[in-house]
C-alpha cells in the first residue's frame, strides 16, 4: 500500500488527471511573476506552474500543489482565476504553500501510511484460524471447508464489521488534526500579511460553492475535515488583532 500510495502521488497528477482535464502554462503575467517570487521567499522548488481548466465540470475552484523533491508544480483552477483577485490568489496560495512549509504534506501522507498498517495489522490478527474469525465467517456461509472464505470477502467483512467503531474513533481523530492543520495554514498566511485577502478570497469562494457558512459545530467538528468558514475568519480576526496589538506596543 506504501509503495501505491506513493506511485499513484506520481501518475495521477502527471499522467492521469491530464486525460481528463487540459493543463495550460500559465502565461507570463504580474501573477506569475508575484508566484514565483512567494515560492523564492519560502524556498519553495516551483518548476512549473499550471492553469486547469476546471470550470469543464464545474463552477468549483481550487489551487493544488504536486510533486516530490525539488521538481514542485501548482495549479490553479480557471475558475479561482475567474472569482477572485490577484491578490486574493497569493494568499490562498499562501495558505497552501503553509502547508507544505509546516510539514503538513508529509505528516498526512505518514498518518495515513499508519492508518494502512494498523488496519491490516488488525485484520491479520482476524483473518484465519482464530475462533472470533471463524465464527463471524460462518455467520455468513463460509465454514472454511466446503467454502473456504475469500480473502477480499474476508477483508470486506472485517472493515464492515470489526474495524467499522476503530475506524470512527481513528476517522475524528485524523478529522481533529486536518482542522488544526488547516488554522496553521491560515495562521502562516496571515504572517506573511495577506490577512485581509485570505478573508476575501474565501469568502468569494464559499460563496461560489455553495458552502456551509456556518453549520452545526457538533456536526462540523465530527464531519468537517476544514474548519468552517466562520470560525476561520473569527481566528484570523483575533490574529489581526494582535499583531495590531503588538505594533502598537512597539510604537509606544
Amino acid at each position: 500500500m506504501f509503495l501505491f500510495s506513493a506511485f499513484m502521488m506520481t501518475i495521477v497528477p502527471v499522467f492521469i488527471m491530464p486525460l481528463f482535464n487540459k493543463y495550460e502554462k500559465l502565461p507570463d503575467s504580474e501573477l506569475k511573476t508575484r508566484i514565483y517570487a512567494l515560492a523564492d521567499q519560502l524556498q519553495y522548488p516551483l518548476t512549473k506552474l499550471f492553469m486547469m481548466d476546471g470550470s469543464k465540470r464545474s463552477s468549483h475552484s481550487n489551487a493544488f500543489m504536486f510533486g516530490f523533491g525539488k521538481n514542485k508544480r501548482i495549479v490553479l483552477f480557471d475558475t479561482l482565476m475567474e472569482q477572485v483577485s490577484n491578490d486574493e490568489i497569493m494568499a490562498i496560495l499562501g495558505h497552501e504553500l503553509g502547508h507544505w512549509k509546516l510539514g503538513h504534506t508529509l505528516s498526512s501522507f505518514v498518518i495515513t501510511q499508519l492508518y494502512f498498517g494498523a488496519s491490516f495489522y488488525g485484520f491479520s490478527l482476524c483473518y484465519g484460524s482464530h475462533a472470533g474469525a471463524v465464527e463471524l465467517y460462518q455467520a455468513f456461509g463460509f465454514d472454511g471447508v466446503s467454502r473456504p472464505v475469500p480473502t477480499i470477502i474476508a477483508l470486506l467483512l472485517f472493515f464492515q464489521t470489526i474495524w467499522a467503531p476503530i475506524d470512527k474513533i481513528l476517522s475524528f481523530v485524523l478529522t481533529l488534526n486536518s482542522r488544526r492543520n488547516e488554522f496553521a495554514a491560515d495562521r502562516f498566511s496571515v504572517d506573511l500579511e495577506m490577512s485581509q485577502q485570505l478573508q476575501t478570497g474565501l469568502c468569494k469562494i464559499s460563496l461560489e460553492n455553495l458552502g456551509a457558512m456556518c453549520p452545526d459545530p457538533w456536526y462540523a467538528t465530527y464531519h468537517y475535515s476544514h474548519p468552517p468558514l466562520v470560525e476561520r475568519l473569527s481566528a484570523m480576526m483575533e490574529m489581526d488583532d494582535k499583531m495590531m496589538e503588538q505594533e502598537g506596543k512597539k510604537k509606544k
